[in-house]
């Protein structure tokens, strides 16, 4: 097909695709349906670098089978300068081989690893046909859908496993030199041979993993091979999970698991996994956080999970920047009140004057300056859904007695209003702990042992520090920033100790964004940003008492972040020591960057 003719069958006109090899013609009508860009310069999905390793972590032994099999071939192959490329299953490419001319001209259509090669993401091209019909294809110049492919030619296979399921693609490319479909029958070929040697392989690893299984009965947990294809299911789990099916096809949505190597002569042969929450649900669990992969955290997630279900008051105890937040939603979207709204106060950020008809209301002309229609309090305006009292540590005695009395009576009454009937689901959280106030007498009592039925505490960062990849990860999609030293940043990372928690590493993360979005920074540099907030906590402050027209000094950002370290972030502690409000407090903190 001519250059013209590609053009007329763009612009939507009639054009007869007889010069199309089948395939290729219901691959470019695919492409005009889906209305994928012909134009595009840069392709719809570049995976992020982190999770690019992770892809060819996983497929490691097909890379290193690849490359040994197209070595053994590679005096047959009669191409020049050809462009060898292998995806994964889901057509992102894992790996290339060629040389430097052929590299920087794909580099120019970002033909490189990491970039998915699907037809929706480049239009017509061998490995996304291969992909979809799980057969030897060859596109050649013309024949690609996009104009930025129509300078190359190339050749694909899949790589079948024993299920004939799709391994992977392999593809030989050329640029603007000679064709590479006469490569195909080659390529066919170095597939096969892979396959038989993955076919060996695996009644290897099946041999060896029912001989670890006699050796080391279990009954709790899932035996997997490589692939996390169940090889062998535990009575408890045993409705849900069925031998030869992959164990994320069996998974609930959201079920936690922890998954544990079994090595055998300094080799994988298969996973032994502990499932976290093998009870049934009826519905999918709602979590807006990551898919962490820490065994302390699964196991507060499963708690939380426990506890959404009940109408029993929670507490959830954390450090400041933990995700107290995140929590507080999970288990309203989990609860029973999940169809009644979601209605989060902040305590300590709301003066003390301010607080009561915020939480209570007030009827229409209760006071001067109040609002003719008057304003319906927090309390109410939850009633059929979940009350969420942030930092309840900083709630003032009188409020703390007031709400007591909602709780007991289970009704409210606005300021100069009448009592009004509530049903809600309470939350509460706090940075301090709650019980330790209670018996300082800080916080009441009575109070206390209302709301602090179900306790739930966060783990801090610190503890869960193989999350931080996944929380990296997730930055860089929100940001769509594609840094290529993210292991250089979880270097430094690992070696900080996040008292800010989860806030401080996306603080951190964006300061190096703003400041490296495309150079690559040192270790030292990275240090340098990371610093910022710690060298002004750690520096020691010295107390000036100066009398001049009896004006204090202005509060520094090393003074305001000593304060709120001595306090563990206690808004109203904070404050009273500096001698300011709640909301000069927090003005300061968010000029000085401080949370």
């Amino acid at each position: 097909m001519n250059q013209q003719q590609w053009q007329n069958f763009l612009a939507g006109k009639q054009q007869p695709l007889q010069t199309l090899t089948p395939e290729i013609a219901a691959s470019w009508e695919f492409c005009r349906k889906a209305a994928v860009d012909p134009f595009m310069i840069k392709p719809h999905r570049i995976v992020t670098s982190s999770n690019l390793q992770v892809r060819q972590q996983q497929n490691r032994d097909l890379i290193k089978l690849i490359k040994q099999e197209i070595e053994k071939f590679s005096n047959r192959l009669q191409l020049r300068s050809p462009l060898m490329i292998l995806t994964d299953n889901q057509g992102i490419i894992l790996w290339r081989s060629g040389q430097e001319n052929a590299r920087l001209a794909a580099n120019r259509i970002y033909f490189r690893e990491g970039t998915s090669w699907t037809e929706l993401d480049v239009g017509t091209n061998a490995i996304g046909i291969a992909l979809r019909t799980k057969q030897a294809v060859s596109v050649d110049l013309a024949e690609h859908y996009a104009a930025a492919s129509r300078h190359w030619s190339c050749a694909a296979t899949p790589i079948l496993d024993e299920q004939q399921q799709i391994l992977g693609i392999l593809d030989v490319s050329t640029f603007e030199n000679s064709s590479a479909v006469e490569a195909g029958l080659l390529l066919e070929l170095i597939a096969q041979s892979v396959a038989n040697r993955f076919w060996q392989e695996y009644l290897e690893q099946q041999r060896d993993l029912l001989q670890y299984a006699l050796q080391h009965p279990n009954q709790t947990d899932l035996l997997c091979d490589t692939r996390y294809r169940i090889v062998q299911v535990p009575p408890v789990l045993a409705e849900q999970f069925i031998v030869g099916q992959e164990m994320q096809q069996c998974l609930r949505p959201n079920q936690l698991y922890q998954a544990q190597k079994i090595i055998l002569h300094e080799k994988i042969i298969g996973h032994q996994v502990r499932i976290a929450v093998p009870q049934q649900t009826s519905k999918s669990f709602y979590y807006p956080g990551i898919n962490s992969q820490n065994l302390q955290y699964q196991e507060f997630l499963t708690q939380v999970i426990r506890a959404a279900r009940s109408w029993l008051p929670i507490h959830i105890y954390g450090e400041s920047g933990t995700g107290k937040e995140i929590i507080a939603k999970t288990i309203h979207y989990n609860s029973p009140a999940a169809a009644g709204p979601l209605i989060a106060v902040n305590c300590g950020a709301i003066s003390e004057n301010l607080l009561e008809s915020e939480l209570f209301g007030y009827a229409p002309g209760a006071f001067t300056g109040a609002s003719a229609k008057g304003h319906q309090g927090k309390l109410e305006q939850a009633n059929g859904g979940t009350l969420f009292l942030d930092e309840i540590d900083s709630m003032p005695r009188k409020m703390q007695t007031a709400l007591l009395r909602v709780l007991e009576e289970k009704q409210v009454t606005p300021v100069n209003g009448h009592p009004q009937k509530l049903n809600f689901r309470l939350i509460s959280a706090s940075n301090q702990s709650l019980p330790a106030l209670a018996a300082a007498g800080k916080f009441r009592t009575d109070l206390f042992y209302r709301i602090y039925v179900a306790p739930l505490k966060i783990p801090p960062l610190r503890q869960r520090s193989s999350d931080m990849q996944q929380l990296l990860e997730k930055f860089c999609q929100e940001q769509q920033w594609r840094p290529t030293w993210e292991k250089k940043i979880l270097t430094v990372a690992h070696q900080y100790s996040w008292p800010g928690n989860i806030r401080e590493f996306n603080n951190f993360l964006q300061r190096i964004q703003l400041y490296y979005p495309n150079q690559e920074p040192t270790i030292a540099q990275l240090q340098q940003l990371l610093d910022t907030l710690d060298a002004a906590i750690s520096k020691p402050v010295t107390q000036i008492a100066v009398k001049c027209q009896r004006r204090r000094l202005p509060l520094t950002a090393a003074q305001i972040a000593t304060c709120l370290q001595k306090n563990h972030y206690h808004i109203s502690h904070t404050a009273a020591e500096l001698k300011i409000s709640r909301t000069t407090l927090y003005r300061k903190m968010k000029q000085f960057g401080l949370r």
